[in-house]
This record gives structure tokens, C-alpha cells and sequence, in this order.
């Protein structure tokens, strides 16, 4: 990294009608501003927009228009925001386009000069239509244009919309920079998250995960990471869509129904039901085509559920395992920690850590000789971890690794002499987003990495277990929440892990195993030397237990209590 990289400032123009945006715009502006090194140079403001807005509307579309309104009356995303008190000092050009075709508009070289004077790294396109030809070249890496779905599969639009009519189980947005060809941007920035049963709800959840990318691109810029600018157009075959028509909005508005009462009974009246187990094969065996086969815990009640396993080898033993798991009675609808013993077979269970909180995923650290625990505490708002004062039974909090930080299954490596967290913040998209800390020593300030959350992926962020070298390659196991809750695992192969840059991509699906009791699901991948620990799960019809009603019943008592709070 270049000692000018660090010391340069980013100036960007923005394409717009105004100083006025839909909120999801304003915050992506603010964002932006919000770093000292980052300022905005230029309004290039769109002088045919009032023409743009009018236009004939088809009958065969007449319903789509006042749903549409309606939706975004109740979206936070289009709530009017006015900038112009952050960019009143800001200069503006008025740029009148001209067509090139029947959609094409081509900026005057008299603009595009003016442009080019302000020297700028990029433009955000908040206005204006499809532009192509030299205005693509005015800025240093190009015009950056939001597309709200995933363009493999939805071109056109509305956005957000065809993933919820064709039940598509995500929804995606990409930042791209624009080219001269229509739909191949080059792509810098891609997310997904589940979707939701909710036109508003669906796009405001992609529209707010989307806002931040900008200013994620430009901690890339200043750290001189920007051969993502110079990549390959994005080329596509998808389908162009349009409005639905009346019949399909009429048909949409059924499935809407259909689908949030689907959704409903599945919280209704099923719970999630889990189990523990040890596989004879270490944890790189699960990157094979065949799964190893699985010795399972003797769990003969329904009265709790064991879940997220982690494993201490014993030093002297490497065939003995010291087992920390979460263990969750469901009269208590609450997790704590227990141990058990497995020498070539499941010992007796022992109790081990109960806090007023939840605990879960009590991840495992030896260091210098000491044993340590780093369990979930999201409901403390503090990442905790323990120290063993008499291994494996007797164990004292001794560190608050990140105070105020609600943490989901924290996972910690040291990789290339650099202690790494990664985790998921449970107030901040906890099923889709992926975050990094990063620490020189185990007790020294774990550091936020700058480009968090470095990852939006429904389908792979969320920690999974242990990750692991495998013929010099870096490994992390994550959750795949697409299709259900901690339905399967996805192992990531890591292929850039630094304090300015992070990236990897999916190289294998774990699916649950099949003709066992729990057959549904499948959550962690824990590392223990020549054995792996794992946990499985079902989805259980509450009425089968006494105790998943009472589960579900403390569940709904908990909520009413934090609404009145």
C-alpha cells in the first residue's frame, strides 16, 4: 500500500434530479461524507427529468400504479430526504441529454468536458436514464449504478418484486459500473438476502444492505485495491421483466397471502430439535464427495436439544475429546453450557456454564497452555470469553474481548501472526451479514475491519464451526439460510484475508444426512484434530412434546414482555 493512497482524498459527483433523495440514496451520500477523506465535487443535475416522469400509463398495467405508490408510502427506503444542507456548498452543472435510440441518452461534449474538469474517482447515478458513450469515461473509475436484483436471473424490474411472485427464496442487488453495453456492467459489489413476504419489506431490506457499498468501494481506493474496476463486464441472458399486469398482480396479492400463512405455521407449530455427534474423519474429510459416517449422541429425551459442539483435544490423548456444547431445556427457552467426555464412546454428561443470558457455541482456544471459551452472549451485548481455572469442569470469565457488540457465533483464527473474529452482529442483519475483527494478540483491541460487513450473503456469511487449513488453503464453514434456518453448510475457500481485503467464494454444499432422526438440517463443522464434532437437526411438530409447546408458549410470554418494555 502506497503512502499517497492513505494520505489521498476521493472526490465523487452524483447524477440527480435535486438535492432531494429517496432515503436509501441519502444514506448512501451520507455514508460517503461521513469520511474525512471523501468528498463530494459535483451535482450533475438531470434537466429532462419532469419529461421523464410523464408518459402514457398502459391499462394492462393500471393496477401496478397505485400499489406500487402504496408500497413505497410504507417503505422507510423512499421516505424523502433533502441533502441540501450537506451539499449546498457543493458546485452543480444542469446537463441536457440527447437520444440515441429509442432508450439510449448521450450527455453534449460541452457537459461531458465540464465534467471531466472536476477530476473525479466516480460518479453515483441517482438520475438520469441509460447513458451511454464518452460520459462513461468521466471519471477515474467510472459511473456506479445500483441494480436491485440479481442480474443473472431479473432484468428490468420492479425491482425486488419477481423474487417474491416466483418464490425465489433470495433476493439480490449489485453496484456496478457502467459500460457502453446494455445490462454488462462490470460488477464491484454483489449481495443477496432472504426473501421476504413483503414488497415494502423485501426492497427495503436489499436497499439498505446496498447504501453502504459505496463507501466500502472507497476504503478499497484508498488502500490501492482497485483492479475490481478493470474486471470483466458482467455478461447475462436473463429475462427482461416489466410491471406485472393486472392479472399477475392479482395473482401476486393470492400468493402473498398464501405465503405469510405458510411462514406462520411454520413458526406456529414446528420447533427446531437438535443433536450432537462425533465423525471418525477430520473436518477437511467433509470437502470429499461423500460425507464421513457419524457416531451420535444417546439424546432419548425431547425435554432439550444439544447443539453447536466444539472440541478441545486432549493433549496427552489425541483419541480423547473434551466435547463444550450448547444444551437448551425447553421449559427454560434459554441455552447454557455443558461438557461430556468422548473416549471412544459419549461420557457422562457434566454442567458446566449458566449465565442469566443465552449462551451458545462455545468456541474453543488453547493458548499458552490455557484453556479458553468464547461462547455466543448476544443478549449481554459483549463478547465474552472464559478461561478454565481447572480444565475441562471449572471455568471463570476473565476478558471482555468487544464490549457493546452483540456478537452471533464468534469464530476466532490466528492466520499469518493476526488473531481474526469472525462474526455476525445480531442487531445488524445477523443471517446475512459477515464481519471481521482482527487483534495482533488474543487480549490486545480487537479492531473492526474497514470494509464490515465484508460479506452480504444469505446463502454463506454466518459462521458454521471451525475453520481450517487444507493444503495451504484457508477454509470457513458457514450457514446457509436460503432455503430454511441453518439448513445446510457451506465451506468457503478463503482467498484473501487482510487487514484491508477480504474475499472468498463457495466450493462445496454440506446437506443434512439422510435416514437418521435428524435428517432436516444441518449447523456446525468443529474441528478436533483426526475427528470432526457435528450437529443435526429436525423440525419438530410442536404437539409431539409437551415440552416444544411449553417452549413455543415461553417464546411468545418473552416477546409480550420486551413490547411493554
Amino acid at each position: 500500500m502506497a503512502t499517497e493512497d492513505l494520505k489521498q482524498e476521493i472526490k465523487f459527483g452524483i447524477m440527480c434530479n435535486g438535492t432531494v433523495f429517496p432515503a436509501w440514496q441519502a444514506i448512501a451520500i451520507e455514508n460517503l461524507l461521513s469520511s474525512d477523506q471523501v468528498k463530494c465535487e459535483l451535482l450533475i443535475i438531470d434537466d429532462n427529468a419532469p419529461l421523464q416522469k410523464s408518459g402514457k400509463r398502459k391499462l394492462k398495467h393500471l393496477l401496478w400504479y397505485p400499489y406500487n405508490r402504496m408500497s413505497k408510502m410504507r417503505s422507510r427506503s423512499f421516505k424523502q430526504i433533502d441533502l441540501s444542507n450537506q451539499l449546498n456548498a457543493v458546485r452543480s452543472i444542469i446537463c441536457q441529454t440527447f437520444k440515441q435510440d429509442k432508450f439510449s441518452q448521450l450527455f453534449m461534449d460541452s457537459d461531458i468536458s465540464k465534467i471531466k474538469e472536476s477530476d473525479l474517482h466516480f460518479i453515483l447515478r441517482f438520475g438520469f436514464g441509460i447513458i451511454r458513450g464518452e460520459i462513461l469515461n468521466a471519471a477515474k473509475y467510472g459511473i456506479w449504478s445500483f441494480h436491485h436484483d440479481d442480474e443473472q436471473i431479473y432484468r428490468g424490474g420492479p425491482p425486488c418484486f419477481w423474487e417474491i411472485y416466483k418464490d425465489d427464496k433470495v433476493t439480490a442487488a449489485i453496484l456496478q459500473k457502467l459500460t457502453d453495453k446494455f445490462d454488462a456492467g462490470v460488477v464491484l459489489k454483489k449481495g443477496y438476502v432472504k426473501t421476504k413476504y413483503s414488497y415494502a419489506k423485501n426492497r427495503d431490506q436489499i436497499y439498505k444492505e446496498s447504501s453502504r457499498w459505496p463507501a466500502l468501494l472507497c476504503v478499497d481506493i484508498l488502500n490501492g485495491h482497485t483492479e475490481q474496476f478493470h474486471a470483466k463486464s458482467s455478461e447475462t441472458s436473463a429475462p427482461v421483466y416489466h410491471a406485472p399486469r393486472n392479472w399477475q398482480l392479482s395473482v401476486f396479492l393470492l400468493k402473498l397471502i398464501y405465503y405469510n400463512l405458510r411462514e406462520a405455521c411454520r413458526r406456529l407449530f414446528f420447533t427446531d430439535y437438535w443433536n450432537i455427534g462425533v465423525v471418525k474423519a477430520p473436518i477437511s474429510a467433509f470437502l470429499g464427495e461423500n460425507k464421513p459416517e457419524v457416531e451420535w449422541f444417546p439424546l432419548g429425551s425431547k425435554n432439550r436439544f444439544l447443539a453447536d459442539p466444539f472440541c478441545l483435544v486432549d493433549v496427552n490423548n489425541k483419541h480423547k475429546l473434551h466435547i463444550f456444547y450448547e444444551t437448551y431445556p425447553f421449559r427454560e427457552a434459554k441455552g447454557k453450557l455443558d461438557y461430556v467426555l468422548y473416549d471412544k464412546t459419549f461420557g457422562p454428561e457434566q454442567k458446566l456454564i449458566n449465565e442469566p443470558f443465552h449462551l451458545s457455541y462455545p468456541y474453543t482456544i488453547r493458548y499458552n497452555d490455557d484453556h479458553y471459551l468464547i461462547p455466543e452472549s448476544w443478549e449481554a451485548n459483549k463478547v465474552f470469553m472464559y478461561k478454565a481455572t481447572d480444565f475441562p469442569l471449572s471455568w471463570e470469565k476473565s476478558h471482555i474481548l468487544i464490549d457493546g457488540f452483540a456478537g452471533i457465533d464468534n469464530t476466532i483464527i490466528e492466520y499469518e501472526n493476526t488473531y481474526w473474529l469472525f462474526t455476525a452482529d445480531k442487531k445488524d442483519g445477523f443471517r446475512y451479514n459477515l464481519k471481521i475483527f482482527y487483534a495482533d494478540d488474543l487480549f490486545t483491541e480487537w479492531i473492526p475491519h474497514p470494509k464490515n460487513p465484508v460479506k452480504t450473503d444469505i446463502r454463506s456469511a454466518r459462521s458454521a464451526g471451525t475453520p481450517f487449513l487444507y493444503n495451504g488453503d484457508l477454509y470457513r464453514p458457514s450457514m446457509d439460510y436460503a432455503e430454511k434456518i441453518e439448513g445446510r453448510i457451506i465451506i468457503n475457500k478463503v482467498l484473501k484475508l487482510s487487514k484491508t481485503e477480504f474475499e472468498e467464494i463457495p466450493v462445496k454444499i454440506i446437506d443434512p444426512y439422510t435416514d437418521i432422526p435428524f435428517s432436516d438440517k444441518i449447523h456446525t463443522l468443529s474441528d478436533a484434530g483426526e475427528y470432526t464434532i457435528i450437529d443435526v437437526g429436525k423440525e419438530a411438530f410442536i404437539f409431539s412434546s409437551v415440552y416444544f409447546v411449553l417452549e413455543k408458549l415461553i417464546l411468545v410470554l418473552k416477546k409480550i414482555k420486551t413490547k411493554i418494555r
